[in-house]
Order: C-alpha cells, then structure tokens, then sequence
C-alpha cells in the first residue's frame, strides 16, 4: 500500500508540472469551490468544521468537431468547513491549453470561483435523507469575453442507503451576465466494493439560454471511482461522455482529482 500511495503521489507532482486547464465557452455553469462526494456530484456534507481542503484537478477533454479539438484542465480547489453544517470554498483553473488543426496551441488562465454549502436538514431517525442549499459566483478572470456568473439557487440532496451506498443528487440555477441564464442538474450513486474503493455512476443535463441565441443543452453521464486510500488522501477518476448535445459539439473528457484533508 505504501509503494501505491508514494507513486500517486508522484502523479500529482508530475500533474503540477504538466498541469491543464480547461476552458469551454459552452460550458454549464455549477457551483465550484465546494467538496464532492462521487466524482462529480456533490453531496449534502460539509468538510469538518476548523478543516479544509485541497484539491488539484486535471482533465483531458476531446470534441467531436472538424478540427479536432483538444483541450486539458487543471484546477486548484480549497474548501474550509466553517461550522459544523458550513463550508465555503474557492477554485481556480491555472492552465489552459487547447489545441487544434485551425489553431497553434494556446494557453491561458481560467476563471476563478467561489462557493458555499449550508446543510440545513439532517438524515435520521425522522428524516430519509440530508438537504443543503449551494450557492456561488464565477468572476471572469479567464479572458475578455468571459462573463460573470452567479448561481444564486441551488440544492443538494443526500440519501444513505448504508454505510457502503448512497445516492446524490443536485441542481442549481445561474444568472450569466448578458441576459443569460442555466441550470445544472445531476444524480449519481456509489457503492463501496472495499472500504478504500467506491465505483460510482452519475447523469448530468444542463441547459443555458443564451438572449437572442437559441438554447443549448446536454446530457451526459459519468462512471469512474473515488478510493480513500486514507483519511486525509482520496483519489478520484472519471471518464465522461455526452450522449446527448443541442447547438454544442459532442465531448468526451477524463478527469482526475486528488483530494487532500487537513
């Protein structure tokens, strides 16, 4: 277990150094800066109060276009658990780099964001599962034409089947600057195989309306795992595909996180 962990270790040193950030000016917009429980969806607990989070993420995403576009991600995440039900958090894409046959190479920064959970229901005895409001906003630090956005509405559900499976599942409404407006929806189950090993399936649609332009949307899904190798250390990957895509080309992305508590 040592060697597994040192040489993950590694992997994220190796990722700092060649590190990626992805930019997509069709994205859905979703709160950022907060913790996950699968490995893209949320769930209704906070990080521990007087802890926090670091997280450095990277992606590899591919579009289905004429030129062939490839672009890569690396986003640094850091979450405090404020109260015992509160946690606020920041994320920031340091790289981008994208790359085609109409384009050179080219590299940027991404935008940075900032988001709160507040869990104000509670599973137990009298209730079947835990609700918390999320809520953020995404300030334009990746280039001229990149918008303001706040996600003003949004809530997540968490139900506990077991120890060993949940369920997840979110949505969340934005405002984007320029008269436009999204909304983010996702479900996604876990079951832990070993208590270090948690395979996870998830389903996301979005939608964003944009002022005199006609709307776009998709639906995806996502199956990877997260493994918690130790308290403090978690490991998640994911591969995700659309499966359905309106005035929005087809992409397919691998992701990977390495989330550290302290």
């Amino acid at each position: 277990m040592k060697i597994v962990k040192l040489y993950f270790l590694k992997c994220i040193l190796l990722g700092y150094l060649t590190a990626f950030y992805l930019v997509d000016g069709e994205k859905a917009y979703a709160v950022g800066g907060i913790s996950n429980s699968k490995v893209v969806v949320p769930s209704a607990d906070t990080v521990e109060k007087g802890h926090f989070e670091i997280e450095p993420s990277f992606g590899l995403e591919f579009t289905d276009d004429r030129i062939n576009t490839v672009r890569f991600e690396a986003v640094g995440r850091f979450t405090l658990g404020v109260l015992s039900n509160l946690e606020i958090g920041t994320s920031a894409g340091y790289l981008n780099i994208e790359d085609s046959e109409l384009i050179e190479t080219d590299r940027d920064f991404g935008d940075i964001e900032a988001g709160l959970k507040y869990r104000f229901l509670d599973e137990g005895k009298h209730l079947p599962f835990s609700l918390a409001y999320q809520g953020g906003i995404t300030f334009p630090t990746s280039g001229e034409d990149a918008p303001w956005v706040f996600e003003f509405g949004g809530l997540i559900l968490t139900k506990n089947f077991s120890e060993i499976s949940s369920i997840d599942a979110d949505f969340v409404f934005a405002l984007i600057e320029d008269d436009a407006w999204s909304f983010v929806t996702e479900v996604g189950f876990g079951y832990f195989v070993v208590p270090w090993f948690q395979p996870v399936i998830e389903m996301a649609y979005a939608y964003e309306n944009r002022d005199n332009e006609d709307g776009v949307s998709l639906l995806n899904i996502t199956v990877g795992f997260t493994a918690p190798l130790t308290e403090w250390f978690t490991i998640i990957i994911g591969v995700t595909p659309d499966i359905y895509t309106k005035n929005v080309d087809n992409k397919v992305i691998i992701s990977s996180a390495f989330t550290f508590l302290f």
